[in-house]
């Protein structure tokens, strides 16, 4: 009999490691286990607003030529901005009384930099005519 139950005990220990070998394939992730996972984590991030140069002209001056042929209009350009400027043209015209326009110059781009708060010059110098009324003028920066 103990060959019997030999053979017994051997088959028995040999289903069992085949039983225990036979586990079932993991299952893919649901949405509730998806769901149970923690989010990443957020980062806060300042974002600085754009400093933008702002530029106002004043203290115009016009000031004819020794022989009167050409006149040159300057004046001082104020940053009221919060950026700095890197070229500032500035664009003149002379006008009539109806507002047309008789003639106009741009000056050479300023290499200087405008810092906030800080000033520039600028000159123009074109044709001196009599029936200039008045002048517009444009500062345009980078």
């Amino acid at each position: 009999m103990r060959s019997g139950a030999t053979a017994n005990l051997y088959v028995f220990a040999l289903a069992s490691l085949w039983f225990g070998a036979c586990t079932p394939p993991a299952r893919p992730p649901t949405a509730a286990s998806a769901a149970a996972a923690p989010p990443p984590p957020l980062y806060e991030e300042e974002i600085k607003p754009v400093q933008r140069p702002d530029i106002g002209i004043t203290d115009l001056t016009e000031v004819p030529s020794a022989d009167k042929r050409t006149v040159t209009v300057s004046g001082v350009l104020v940053n009221r901005g919060a950026g700095a400027t890197r070229q500032v043209y500035v664009h003149v015209e002379a006008l009539d009384r109806a507002g047309a326009v008789l003639v106009s110059a741009d000056s050479e781009p300023a290499a200087e930099v405008i810092g906030p708060g800080a000033i520039g010059r600028f000159s123009v110098t074109f044709e001196n005519r009599a029936d200039v009324d008045r002048y517009h003028i444009e500062a345009i920066s980078r």
